[in-house]
């Protein structure tokens, strides 16, 4: 058995700790006295393969913490009540007319063509100016007749004032009914969106990382399947614009309204602001939309940077939010003032470039949990995952490589988005 003869310690020594590197050592393009690898040395290869990812998906745990509803088809409605009056707004000019002592005087008031059929006769309406008339009669036209308070007279109206409802007015004796009314509804709809990602691996390339892996790749590969599919649902929950796309070979697929788009379509409240003005605005739309009971809880979705703003803001401690076990797990924080309670969630998946625009980075999303409901089409797992066959065993199938995938489904109902608003602060 031949020896190789060399001096230790040499500059140029062909052995010692300079050449003791792994083949694929990334020490030789960083060195300048020309180290070598050599193939007798293991490289050492952390198996467990760090996820660097965002991890930021409380929202969808607090969506999805409310049972999914199933609906029996991949597109549905629901409908809701509106309030169960409207403000009149005024279309035209008519001059104030003075009062009489003991008699009523009358005044012909133009509404909007879009109001006019929310009044009767028999109702007392309340002028901008606080004074009172009471509808003596509907003239066609849009307009109506107004009778003063007895002794008093009717101010001037202008283009857009509005008319509050004051209420319904009976007499003693009458052989009829004034006042007829319908309940109004509004209809909504969405679709149930589809969701499908697949990985494949040639059969033998397959076994050879099974064989062969020096980290834990194969695994990491398959669960990154179900977080490319959860960053889909986070993504379509939040921006998805309900309609139609043609996909790849003209294929037709639908896709579901998501909770922002939602939120503009029915004209919820929003406001852009600056830092200095954010407090101001984000208490205005606060008590503009608050529908809810006393004390009951919005959420605010929006990243970190702006929700330490928000913070600095309210700088009251925050009390621990605990509804229940599955929400008290996020660790979430409150803030309570003027009888509203509002719960902030960092959502840090905004500021990704890969998943919203830019703008969504300072975006403030104010949401009525309640009224936010996660949908599946029944029939349809929420997630499904699998795996193709391949050739090998009895049986297996022709083709020589396997296909993972994940498919799931998701939609939402939104009722009263009027509840919500949203805030971009520049």
């Amino acid at each position: 058995m031949s020896q190789n003869a060399y001096t230790p310690g040499a500059q140029n020594a062909p052995y010692g700790l300079l050449q003791a590197n792994p083949d694929g050592s990334f020490y030789p393009a960083l060195s300048a006295f020309s180290p070598t690898e050599t193939d007798l040395i293991a490289k050492e290869i952390q198996r467990e393969i760090f996820d660097a990812a965002p991890a930021q998906y409380n929202a969808l745990k607090i969506i999805f913490q409310k049972e999914f509803e199933e609906v029996g088809s991949d597109e549905f409605e629901y409908k809701e009540q509106t309030f169960h009056r409207t403000a009149l707004e005024s279309n035209a000019i008519a001059a104030a007319v003075p009062g009489v002592p003991n008699t009523q005087v009358t005044q012909t008031v133009t509404l909007t063509a879009a109001t006019y059929g929310y009044v009767s006769p028999d109702m007392i309406i309340v002028y901008p100016t606080n004074e009172k008339g009471v509808v003596k009669a509907l003239l066609g036209g849009n307009q109506i007749t107004v009778g003063s308070v007895t002794g008093q007279g009717l101010p001037a109206t202008a283009v857009g004032d509005v008319f509050a409802i004051m209420s319904s007015i009976d007499a003693d004796g009458l052989d009829y009914f004034s006042i007829y009314e319908r309940t109004n509804v509004i209809t909504r709809y969405n679709f149930v969106h589809l969701f499908c990602r697949a990985k494949r691996w040639d059969r033998v390339e397959l076994l050879k990382f099974q064989n062969m892996g020096t980290t834990n790749y194969l695994d990491i590969d398959r669960e990154n399947l179900v977080k490319a599919i959860r960053t889909d649902m986070f993504n379509i929950l939040f921006n998805g614009e309900g309609g139609e796309f043609s996909i790849s070979n003209n294929n037709a697929a639908k896709t579901m309204w998501g909770i922002y788009p939602t939120m503009v379509n029915a004209q919820s409240a929003s406001g852009t602001t600056t830092l200095a003005g954010l407090q101001s605005t984000f208490e205005t739309l606060a008590l503009q939309t608050n529908f809810k009971a006393e004390g009951a809880t919005r959420f605010i979705y929006g990243t970190q940077e702006i929700l330490h703003e928000l913070s600095k803001i309210y700088k009251v401690p925050g009390l621990r939010y605990t509804p229940n076990d599955s929400i008290a797990k996020l660790g979430l924080m409150e803030y309570d003032f003027g009888g509203m309670k509002f719960v902030p969630v960092p959502c840090e998946l905004f500021r990704e470039p890969s998943c919203f625009p830019s703008s969504w980075a300072r975006r403030l999303l104010v949401l009525d949990q309640e009224t936010i409901t996660p949908i599946k089409m029944r029939g349809l797992p929420q997630f499904e995952m699998g795996g193709t066959l391949m050739a090998e065993g009895m049986n297996g199938s022709r083709e020589r490589f396997k296909d993972w995938y994940v498919r799931g489904n998701l939609s939402l109902r939104m009722h009263n988005p009027l509840s919500s608003f949203s805030v971009d602060v520049l």
